[in-house]
């Protein structure tokens, strides 16, 4: 009887675990993340663990105050994935402080990354973003730095410090 039971155990687990694994297309459409452009409001309702009321740390009033006088246009591309544990804690972070900063100078996109860290339009692969979070900061068209994954002191000082650079020095 013994023998018949470990029989039976080899034989239906395996069963049993390959059919949970199975999905049809309707569940993988169902599960599979936002992936490309996506608005804050559009991520908040997929997703409301990204909300920003759930970030509390606060940035130094004196990097918030270098990035609420920054006076040439500033785009902010942030790369995430709503998988990745970095993103939950960074993007809204950032978000939060955008809004503290409230300066019309700095706009943001949030291009959601699938698990691959791929999405529709390859603009990760076209800027070899490796890990999530990126936040790529560029001014007229031109990559001025990267916070990858977390800043290195805190967003608002890395901000400050990747805007108030003098980079005309590395041109040639």
């Amino acid at each position: 009887m013994n023998k018949l039971i470990k029989i039976a155990i080899i034989i239906i687990v395996p069963q049993l675990i390959l059919a949970a694994c199975q999905t049809n297309s309707k569940d993988q459409q169902t599960l599979s993340p936002l992936t490309g452009d996506i608005s804050y409001r559009q991520l908040t309702i997929a997703y409301p663990y990204f909300q920003t009321t759930h970030s509390t740390p606060q940035e130094p009033a004196e990097s918030i105050a270098k990035l609420k006088a920054i006076s040439e246009a500033t785009q902010l591309t942030v790369f995430f994935g709503v998988w990745c544990h970095d993103s939950v804690r960074e993007v809204p972070a950032l978000l939060r402080l955008l809004d503290d900063v409230n300066n019309p100078n700095i706009s943001y996109q949030l291009i959601s990354l699938d698990k691959t860290k791929q999405e529709p339009l390859g603009r990760a692969k076209d800027n070899n973003i490796l890990y999530t979070p990126t936040i790529i900061v560029s001014q007229s068209g031109k990559e001025l730095g990267r916070i990858v994954e977390k800043p290195e002191q805190d967003l608002a000082t890395d901000l400050a410090t990747i805007l108030l650079v003098d980079h005309s020095s590395s041109e040639h």
